[in-house]
């Protein structure tokens, strides 16, 4: 854990994890970068829109017998709505993620081995369907929508796992809030590639402007993350 004054507004602004590198100030909401030993403010984070989440920052729960707590969130947009990605940190040190989306939830960390040769080379195939590689964020309408007709059903090997393609879109960051082990300012724009495994499993992966990231994990009950420290909601 490090602690640092905000630069805007000179409150106190606690990084729990330390592969956490962004923050947004609870009191003024600058979005705050760490560096070394100091950080510096980037702008200020818009009143993320409000929704009717049971999770928030300071969640707790349980993941295959591990305790975690949520430390940060992204609001993701895109064409037909939006959905949460919830940052936790686990008891033994582990960093991963909460999508929350329409009451469904799906437990990820992130995989950070060599994808195998033949599933980089299905992806190119697709990807340069619309852009190069490292544009694939920036693709039009159309575009996606072509990729999204062509590459649902493909079928593609991830840590010696078999995951069919469900979903194929284009997404923005509209707000966040906490900490974030990436900077994630408004307008910052995602591919996003979802699978399932045969025995729904969970795969996605997410490519943008910094750094192409995967994510391998499970969609869960709600009864079995056992959650504690709800936001409070009228009729729960």
């Amino acid at each position: 854990m490090k602690k640092f004054n905000c630069p805007s507004c000179g409150a106190e602004v606690i990084f729990q994890s330390n592969v956490s590198v962004y923050a947004v100030c609870a009191f003024c909401s600058s979005m705050i970068v760490r560096h070394d030993i100091d950080v510096e403010s980037i702008g200020t984070m818009a009143v993320l829109p409000d929704d009717m989440s049971p999770l928030m920052i300071g969640t707790e729960g349980k993941y295959q017998g591990v305790n975690f707590h949520i430390i940060g969130r992204l609001k993701i947009g895109w064409k037909d709505g939006n959905w949460n990605e919830w940052y936790m940190m686990t008891e033994n040190g582990g960093r991963g993620w909460i999508a929350e989306a329409q009451g469904s939830y799906a437990i990820c960390f992130e995989y950070e081995e060599a994808l195998p040769a033949e599933t980089v080379k299905t992806l190119n195939k697709f990807l340069k369907m619309g852009n190069p590689l490292n544009e694939a964020v920036a693709l039009n309408e159309t575009a996606e929508n072509t990729m999204h007709k062509e590459m649902l059903g493909t079928y593609l090997f991830i840590n010696r796992l078999k995951y069919k393609i469900v979903d194929v879109k284009s997404a923005v960051c509209i707000g966040s809030e906490g900490e974030l082990p990436f900077i994630a300012p408004n307008g910052r724009k995602t591919l996003a590639i979802d699978m399932l495994g045969i025995h729904g499993e969970f795969a996605s992966i997410e490519f943008a402007k910094e750094k192409t990231r995967v994510y391998l994990g499970n969609y869960m009950e709600w009864n079995t993350l056992q959650f504690e420290n709800l936001r409070p909601l009228e009729g729960w």
